[in-house]
């Protein structure tokens, strides 16, 4: 199959575009879950939409209207998406809904862990919250800064959480903090690995920042442009990074670019990475779904 044109001035190792399909009501937000192999998404009109490894829709779910951010554990049995208005929606492996509540205020960070049996929510005002699917309270804890990005680390019932001003923490499913560290560059989006040794954060003009699984600094991976959006794949072999400027980085581990596009003609506003590392889900602003194979 022909590049898609947005993709012809690209360098390094060209992929192969396995997927080109297009959601004229655009897509607001996709995750993938890394075992069940599938892809969900969800479009302005307020659907989700559940794709296979080959792009074929299985399913598709209307009523979920304002979507902010959507989150697929990746055993592919449950989701949750948090809306607009302050809702929290948990669904099941078919879409449909199994409860919801809403926030007084606005949902700026929201997770789910590999399993599927805990969700994390942080509201504006700094609070999480950590509830089972079964919609049973465990924690709540008060964040010393709002937490736009978490994450569920796989081998152990641990929580990282990033501010987006330069915050980042580390809580037990009880919301005893193990560690803090406050960084010194603001946040754009935050990525950690399976086995959970290595967190990045897409810094902005401090590229992306390689961290430990304790919040120490290992180093920095520089592109031309800032970063605005990190991902890996579980495997720990590849980064995906998009930046402001609308260009998109494909990388190895050790720091080196294997390929790298600009998008600027229809900017991209998700990507998600396969667990081994050879695939790559780009959304754009058009509401153009891509997937590259290497």
């Amino acid at each position: 199959m022909a590049p898609h044109p947005n993709l012809q001035n690209s360098h390094g190792t060209q992929p192969k575009v396995t997927l080109d399909d297009i959601f004229p009501e655009g897509i607001v937000a996709i995750d993938y879950a890394d075992e069940a192999r599938t892809l969900l998404l969800g479009t302005g009109s307020g659907s989700l939409v559940l794709l296979n490894g080959l792009g074929d829709q299985v399913r598709r779910e209307m009523g979920y209207g304002g979507i902010r951010f959507l989150r697929w554990c990746h055993t592919g049995q449950f989701g949750v998406v948090a809306l607009e208005d302050g809702s929290l929606i948990c669904f099941d492996s078919t879409l449909k809904r199994r409860w919801d509540v809403r926030f007084t205020g606005e949902i700026v960070g929201l997770t789910i862990n590999a399993f599927g049996s805990h969700i994390a929510v942080c509201s504006q005002d700094g609070r999480v919250h950590i509830v089972t699917t079964d919609k049973k309270e465990i924690c709540r804890f008060d964040a010393t800064r709002p937490l736009q990005y978490l994450h569920f680390l796989n081998d152990e019932p641990v929580l990282i959480g990033a501010a987006e001003f330069g915050h980042l923490c580390s809580h037990t499913l009880t919301g005893q903090q193990q560690w803090n560290e406050r960084i010194a560059n603001n946040v754009g989006g935050m990525a950690v690995t399976a086995c959970g040794k290595r967190i990045l954060l897409a810094a902005f003009n401090h590229g992306v920042q390689l961290m430990t699984r304790n919040g120490k600094h290992k180093g920095a991976f520089m592109v031309d442009g800032i970063p605005s959006f990190v991902a890996v794949s579980a495997n720990k072999q590849r980064i995906a990074v998009t930046t402001i400027e609308s260009r998109v980085y494909w990388m190895n581990f050790s720091g080196d670019l294997l390929w790298a596009c600009d998008m600027s003609a229809d900017p991209p506003t998700s990507i998600a990475v396969g667990p081994l590392g050879d695939q790559l889900f780009v959304a754009t602003q058009s509401g153009r779904l891509l997937l590259l194979c290497w």
